[in-house]
């Protein structure tokens, strides 16, 4: 994991503000996330559909920016424990 994070920090992530989201899903839920791959990228996908319709918004509300553009780096603790 460390080694993936120096890679994103150096080579892929650029040098603005970075805001980090949680998705925390109900326990049913996750137990149908666990073995359903198509799912997960449905749930994952409206998660960051709603993040990102949010965030643009808040950028032409506040700073008057209009097309304003997101990006995701995404990973899937299914683990259960708090990712370290």
């Amino acid at each position: 994991m460390a080694d993936t994070a120096v890679h994103l920090v150096d080579r892929v992530l650029a040098e603005v503000p970075i805001r980090q989201w949680v998705l925390k899903l109900p326990y049913p839920l996750r137990y149908r996330c666990a073995w359903n791959a198509k799912l997960t990228s449905e749930v994952l996908r409206a998660f960051l559909r709603s993040v990102f319709a949010d965030q643009r918004r808040r950028a032409r509300i506040l700073f008057g920016i209009r097309k304003g553009e997101c990006g995701s780096v995404t990973f899937v603790n299914a683990s259960g424990r708090p990712s370290t």
